[in-house]
């Protein structure tokens, strides 16, 4: 929680973060000044981090940083630059041109959405989690820059495309399923049975409008938008909690009967596809969700 006048908050785990402290770090780390976007994202803002979570920050422009285990992915450069309360704290630089590649894939991609014959993906999985962090960050200098940012990448188009996609990738790994257990490969089914979940759960994070990318964070995400279903007032908003508590209770206790499974978490997907409207493109509409039957 945020104490009135502090620019202090309270993580997940038991240490408070000072947005001061960690700005005046990365500012060191790199060189970047105060009129220079900075923000924090990833664990922490995403209400998940742990004690042990590291805490993620985020500058745009032609800075270098300095620090240990320096790693260098498309577009970005990250390093470890100090530790605040045992947790490390890393500082990446984005790089705006890689930015503005992205910004033309990722809206390629969504223009996918309203064609039938199929979705475009974005090739490198890392960019899903740049838009995720830049739509969810929590701006330390020039927030109205993070805000520019967000409205030039379209990451209010995120929660859709990633509902659309999950669910082709649901639809589809379903289907895998039941053909193994139709071939007699019940042990294949149930491993496979555990990736369409993951993907299940995916589409009903996305339709409740989560965008964390990493799947390590899944049973927390489907665990806590399950516990939204009660409150929930319309049953739009009701399909994501049901799916989401159905998907957490099917991972983490696997079913004996996978061909009983596979029909109701079918039926939870079908209900979810159907819930979402216009939000769900003409490929997952007429392609993805015939295969799954009718439910009621």
């Amino acid at each position: 929680m945020n104490v009135p006048g502090t620019n202090t908050v309270r993580a997940a785990g038991p240490a408070a973060v000072d947005h001061d402290a960690l700005a005046a770090t990365a500012l060191a780390a790199t060189g970047c000044g105060a009129e220079d976007l900075l923000f924090l994202a990833g664990s922490t803002t995403d209400g998940l981090a742990n004690r042990n979570s590291d805490l993620d920050l985020y500058v745009v422009g032609d800075f270098r940083v300095t620090g240990s285990e320096t790693a260098a992915r498309q577009g970005e450069r990250t390093a470890t630059v100090a530790f605040h309360e045992g947790r490390e704290v890393n500082v990446a630089v984005l790089d705006p041109a890689a930015l503005d590649r992205l910004r033309k894939d990722f809206r390629d991609a969504v223009a996918s959405l309203a064609e039938q014959h199929g979705i475009a993906q974005l090739v490198d999985e890392d960019n899903l989690k740049i838009l995720h962090r830049v739509r969810t960050g929590r701006a330390l200098r020039r927030p109205d820059r993070l805000q520019d940012l967000r409205d030039d990448l379209g990451t209010g188009d995120l929660p859709r495309y990633l509902l659309n996609v999950a669910a082709v990738a649901a639809v589809n790994r379903l289907n895998d399923v039941a053909g193994e257990l139709a071939d007699g490969h019940a042990e294949s089914a149930a491993w496979m049975y555990r990736e369409a979940l993951v993907h299940t759960g995916q589409c009903a994070l996305a339709a409740a409008g989560v965008t964390v990318p990493s799947v390590k964070w899944l049973v927390r995400l489907l665990r806590r938008e399950a516990e939204r279903g009660p409150a929930a007032q319309s049953a739009p908003a009701l399909a994501p909690a049901r799916c989401a508590a159905h998907t957490a209770r099917r991972l983490l206790e696997p079913p004996a009967d996978t061909a009983a499974a596979l029909q109701e978490t079918r039926a939870e997907l079908a209900a979810l596809i159907d819930s979402v409207g216009g939000q769900a493109g003409p490929y997952v509409r007429l392609v993805a969700r015939p295969k799954l039957g009718r439910h009621r």
